[in-house]
């Protein structure tokens, strides 16, 4: 998958409240998610009192435009290592591990991320 984006949930949430990162979302392709993003994208509009229909167009809309990269057990085995050597959040380490074992370049606008090989703080 080398060539390949992860968008981080904060790159959807904002996007999805305030209309950043269009070009991104927008570009030729499909990115990926990994999928306690969409848990993460879910709570987020959630506490923004996002009405739950609004909430269920703009999750389709983020389905059709990404592939998403499933927990399975490499991805939980990376994450395991990151949360230790790195000590970052699981949630975090999970969306980190499903990009490096994507080769993709993980975008995000979580300062969590900064400094990290691979991950481009927007």
């Amino acid at each position: 998958m080398i060539g390949y984006k992860l968008l981080d949930s904060s790159i959807w949430v904002d996007y999805f409240v305030n209309g950043r990162f269009k070009d991104i979302i927008d570009s030729d392709g499909k990115s990926l998610l990994a999928t306690i993003s969409l848990i993460e994208i879910r709570k987020k509009l959630r506490k923004l009192k996002i009405p739950e229909t609004e909430i269920k167009d703009k999750m389709s809309f983020l389905k059709m435009h990404s592939l998403l990269v499933n927990l399975d057990e490499k991805v939980a085995d990376k994450a395991s290592q990151l949360v230790t050597e790195k000590e970052m959040l699981v949630a975090d380490s999970i969306v980190y591990a499903s990009a490096l074992l994507s080769n993709a370049e993980l975008l995000t606008v979580d300062n969590d991320f900064r400094g990290l090989q691979g991950a481009q703080v927007l």
